[in-house]
């Protein structure tokens, strides 16, 4: 399935690519019970919006009885704000396939992910930004003892 969405993303990507001028890249720490990185890479000024960007995430949990993987993958939108246009706001949403052991039972699910950042512009060609994951499972289909695991994102963005 994960193949699948990276390659509808590049062929959803392709006719942009075409006519970039700039690439906005932006590495991200994911803090929480789950930790893990993640890394967005966009168009900058496209679709009408500040930026469009793919969002993929990988985030684990390890214990002595558990040890969970997430794989996320997200489509999302960049909107900067006011006259110098130094705040702004990211959302995106996909999918999140989980992979856990307890022992030596496993399960598998795949769910619903929900970004949300909050965006600094410091320069023209670097920004900071913080913003929550949301990712939503059938929690009987994993070891998550609810049916939403969020995570806090630190990161910053880069323009080429």
């Amino acid at each position: 399935m994960m193949k699948k969405a990276l390659l509808m993303a590049s062929l959803l990507a392709a006719p942009f690519l075409t006519h970039a001028h700039t690439i906005q890249v932006s590495p991200e720490l994911k803090i929480g019970a789950y930790r893990g990185a993640g890394l967005q890479v966009g168009l900058p000024n496209t679709l009408g919006f500040d930026a469009v960007f793919f969002d993929y995430g990988h985030t684990r949990y390890s214990s002595n009885a558990y040890d969970e993987t997430l794989h996320s993958y997200r489509v999302g939108l960049q909107q900067m704000f006011g006259q110098a246009a130094t705040h702004g706001f990211q959302v995106s949403i996909g999918g999140v396939q989980y992979d856990g052991s307890k022992r030596e039972e496993s399960r598998s699910a795949t769910g619903v992910s929900i970004g949300a950042n909050y965006v600094y512009q410091m320069t023209d060609n670097l920004a900071v930004r913080t913003g929550l994951d949301i990712n939503v499972f059938d929690n009987q289909q994993t070891y998550i003892p609810a049916d939403i695991l969020s995570n806090w994102n630190l990161g910053f963005i880069l323009r080429f």
